[in-house]
């Protein structure tokens, strides 16, 4: 991603501040409740839904964030248009909401252009062109482990995630971001091979074929070489190369992972937000970890992967059976808005992935962004409520996940370990501090050391753990910092 020259933005960036700011003053904030029994819950309460609601003030007052926001913006929005034009020839539908609003598939603008990435796309087994970016390890030597990024649904895209591939690549990873078929750069409707006439597979959207075996799809993709060519699952090669005769000179559509040779093909971590990390749950089933992909040979395409670990974000499912490694990260009871929660939820309320992962022996770690809301995990410029350090939070602790379970040094293993046990003691003005994990949903860890005789560690209260107020402290937990 090269960055264009850009033209004057200050009295863009003004109107855009000024309208913003004002819209924002005009949304009511949660008044004081009757029927809170306790007032320090009470102000722990208001507390957390100032806090969800914080990321948009703050963007919509940094000059810097709105400069950044028109270059990157631009510059997404022509490129999104031209392919969209270009593909037209090749019978490609694009319905994705990202692609049309200036600035959807920028993600955070001020860090757009920080790491290069490649290009790609390819076919779903539905026949639909999803796209994506490979992002390749930064300063790292030999082959490195890999990681697959899962969008979430309604409209959730490929960029909002750009964070988590930046650090990832930054840390020595290959990653691969892609978007689910009808939406952000992806095809909205389904192909035969070879075909330009739309089908109705796949659509709509929202369905979780187009996130669960959509997944396996990206993962197939991102093992391709020139000797293993990509061919979608339940496809032959005849249908592929239908497809890849029908593309020649009229579209993209890329049958080898372009950095293939950048891929450490055994090592393989997923990742996946909201239907994302539904995704990737089910999935991760398909590791040769174990022996339960002989089970579902629909979902995993009749054969095992080398999945070594997986984090959902917002998050792990339930109904799937444990097979590596887990992370969970979790909001705060909050989905697209925060909203008053008159009494304290049951503290282990979003432990239950974890209790999963934890019986069938896996190490597993559960965090509850304090105040946080669903779309933590989601890099939008000014739409979306979220706060101020849910995704630096989340990028300290997924990439100690990966660096725990895939790095292929020793030293990174124990690293990450101890960034696992010791982040959450960080100082209050750190993301990653104990202070950002919910006071009233525990987050909890099951952690193997390295040692030549392994021990399990454990703790259901990782904030008191951690030397902060334990779950449930209301005032305590006001006071700190």
């Amino acid at each position: 991603m090269e960055k264009p020259t850009h033209f004057t933005t200050e009295p863009i960036v003004s109107r855009i501040t000024a309208a913003l700011v004002v819209a924002m003053l005009l949304v009511p904030t949660a008044a004081l409740a009757d029927d809170y029994t306790d007032a320090d819950y009470r102000d722990y309460d208001i507390d957390s839904q100032q806090r969800g609601n914080a990321r948009q003030p703050a963007q919509a007052t940094d000059p810097a964030f709105a400069e950044a926001f028109v270059g990157a913006g631009v510059d997404t929005w022509l490129s999104d248009a031209g392919q969209a034009a270009n593909d037209l020839r090749a019978g490609r539908l694009y319905t994705g909401a990202g692609r049309y609003v200036p600035g959807g598939s920028a993600g955070d603008p001020r860090y757009y252009y920080d790491v290069t990435s490649t290009e790609v796309a390819f076919t779903a087994r539905t026949g639909a062109k999803l796209t994506g970016h490979v992002w390749a390890p930064v300063d790292a030597p030999g082959r490195r482990p890999g990681v697959v990024i899962t969008s979430g649904s309604i409209q959730g895209y490929e960029a909002m995630y750009f964070w988590a591939a930046r650090d990832l690549a930054r840390h020595g990873y290959l990653v691969l971001t892609w978007d689910a078929q009808g939406q952000g750069r992806s095809e909205g409707v389904g192909h035969a091979p070879g075909s330009p006439m739309p089908t109705f597979d796949g659509v709509p959207f929202q369905q979780s074929a187009n996130f669960v075996e959509a997944t396996v799809d990206a993962l197939e993709f991102f093992l391709s070489t020139p000797d293993a060519p990509y061919v979608p699952p339940t496809w032959t090669e005849e249908d592929a190369a239908a497809a890849r005769e029908a593309a020649d000179g009229v579209e993209q559509l890329d049958d080898v992972n372009p950095l293939h040779a950048l891929l450490d093909a055994d090592t393989i971590g997923l990742a996946g937000h909201s239907l994302g990390g539904s995704g990737v749950s089910a999935v991760q089933q398909c590791s040769d970890e174990g022996t339960v992909w002989s089970t579902l040979p629909e979902l995993c395409n009749d054969r095992s992967y080398p999945i070594r670990a997986v984090v959902g974000w917002d998050g792990l499912s339930g109904g799937v059976t444990p097979v590596v490694p887990a992370m969970d990260q979790n909001a705060d009871g909050y989905f697209f808005n925060t909203t008053p929660q008159f009494s304290s939820p049951d503290p282990e309320a979003n432990l239950a992935p974890f209790d999963a992962w934890t019986a069938a022996g896996l190490d597993a770690y559960s965090l509850t962004v304090r105040g946080g809301t669903h779309l933590e995990w989601c890099d939008l410029p000014y739409l979306l409520p979220a706060t101020t350090y849910g995704t630096e939070m989340a990028t300290v602790y997924t990439t100690a996940w990966f660096d725990r379970y895939l790095a292929p040094e020793d030293a990174t293993r124990t690293g990450a370990l101890d960034t696992l046990l010791t982040a959450p003691t960080a100082d209050a003005d750190q993301p990653e501090s104990g202070t950002n994990l919910s006071g009233s949903r525990a987050s909890a860890y099951r952690l193997t050391t390295l040692d030549v005789t392994p021990a399990v560690l454990e703790t259901r209260d990782l904030r008191a753990t951690a030397g902060w107020a334990e779950v449930g402290d209301w005032a305590a937990i006001l006071a700190e910092g």
